[in-house]
């Protein structure tokens, strides 16, 4: 089971790996991403069956080396929302999954997405009947940053 959308909103704020928020940038949602980081969507709020995730991205020469939903059932105090130890959070690659994508050279690969760069665009991610307690998409930036909004939704 997922978990909805925070109150106060649908936006997902990003968490840098070191524990960081970036500033708004252009408001609604709007935040520039660093090349060479990686960050993390929290998909949190109350239980729900079915979660969705969109990732748009503003800057056509944006490169995400990919985009990745991860699940873990440990405790937020054994297993932090940035924590990288392999294993802890377990990614849901699937050949199944569904991830819509738009836009040129914005390609997924089972659940997973990459932008080579060269065209604005954006994804869908869809969670569906996911029993983990905590979900989340890690989101790594390759040589070039640029603007992104996530917004989420949970139903049941």
């Amino acid at each position: 089971m997922g978990r909805k959308g925070r109150a106060g909103g649908r936006y997902v704020t990003p968490i840098k790996s070191d524990g960081t928020e970036p500033a708004q940038d252009g408001g609604r949602g709007v935040f520039t991403l660093a090349s060479g980081s990686t960050y993390y969507y929290i998909l949190g709020g109350g239980d729900a069956s079915f979660i969705s995730g969109t990732f748009t991205g503003y800057d056509a020469a944006a490169i995400i080396t990919s985009a990745t939903v991860q699940d873990t059932d440990h405790g937020e105090l054994d297993v932090t929302n940035l924590n990288a130890v392999v294993g802890d959070w377990i990614s849901e690659d699937p050949s199944t999954a569904f991830v819509g994508a738009d836009g040129a050279g914005w390609v997924v690969t089972n659940g997973v997405l990459a932008v080579a760069g060269g065209a604005v665009g954006g994804a869908r991610f869809n969670v569906a009947e996911t029993a983990a307690a905590r979900t989340r998409i890690a989101v790594a930036v390759g040589g070039t940053g640029g603007k992104f909004r996530m917004s989420a939704n949970g139903k049941d």
